[in-house]
């Protein structure tokens, strides 16, 4: 049996592709909202070209995403974490981006929810933000860095932001 969960209430979701409000009584797997009475085998045409996520209709989406120059100016900026979510052996491979920490996108959400504000400087050198504090995340194309903006606004994070060229563009235009 594929393990789906029942959504039953409204859950924002952000991702850099598209914005949907959702049916409430749907199932939702990784790639696709179904309605109810549909098995996961059974993808409609409309879905499967279009990628559906809701917000909160109070949330700026231009707000929540950063450029090349936004970044560039946040890393001379110490109220600012940058978090690059990639995975350490991509980090060693491609570079990253001065002065961001890394969290692997598999630990963002139990390092902001659980991690205590010592544990966090003494592991990233940095203060654990506030709720109200600047994040930006970045991965290697932008998709990871909004599944990880999406985790810490559903931990209350308000002011979470999410480079959309990420680190392919930061190296495109440093070079």
């Amino acid at each position: 049996m594929i393990p789906r969960t029942i959504v039953r209430r409204f859950v924002p979701r952000i991702f850099h592709n598209s914005i949907t409000i959702t049916n409430t009584r749907a199932i939702f797997n990784s790639k696709y909202l179904l309605l109810s009475h549909q098995s996961p085998n059974h993808i409609p045409n409309t879905l499967t070209h279009h990628r559906v996520y809701s917000t909160p209709s109070e949330v700026n989406l231009e707000n929540m995403i950063v450029d090349f120059e936004q970044v560039k100016k946040a890393t001379n900026q110490k109220d600012v974490l940058i978090v690059d979510v990639r995975e350490p052996d991509e980090i060693k491979e491609h570079g990253k981006i001065p002065n961001s920490i890394n969290i692997p996108l598999g630990s963002v959400t139990s390092v902001l929810a659980n991690m205590s504000d010592k544990e966090f400087e003494h592991t990233y050198k940095r203060p654990k933000p506030t709720e109200d504090a600047e994040i930006i995340f970045y991965c290697m194309i932008g998709k990871r860095s909004g599944m990880a903006q999406q985790n810490a606004f559903n931990l209350g994070y308000k002011n979470v932001k999410n480079y959309l060229g990420s680190w392919t563009d930061w190296a495109s235009r440093v070079q």
